[in-house]
């Protein structure tokens, strides 16, 4: 099973509004996929296809993103 993160904790993460991870799910720049019940679960590690708008990922090592101290579901 491949562990996934809520929309509120990759925005936390991210530094960003939920509404904008939403966005960038829909627009297919961050992995993720809608469960059952319509809710969004992204999967783990983080990958953010850039574009030219979205989160500042400069001062990050790279794209692939590993959250430490989130939960993982």
């Amino acid at each position: 099973m491949v562990p996934t993160l809520s929309v509120s904790e990759v925005a936390g993460f991210l530094q960003i509004s939920e509404r904008r991870v939403r966005l960038l799910l829909s627009q297919g720049r961050i992995d993720g996929q809608k469960n059952a019940v319509n809710i969004w679960r992204i999967t783990c590690p983080l990958n953010i296809r850039p574009g030219k708008r979205g989160p500042d990922l400069r001062n990050f090592a790279s794209r692939k993103l590993q959250p430490k101290g989130l939960r993982l579901v």
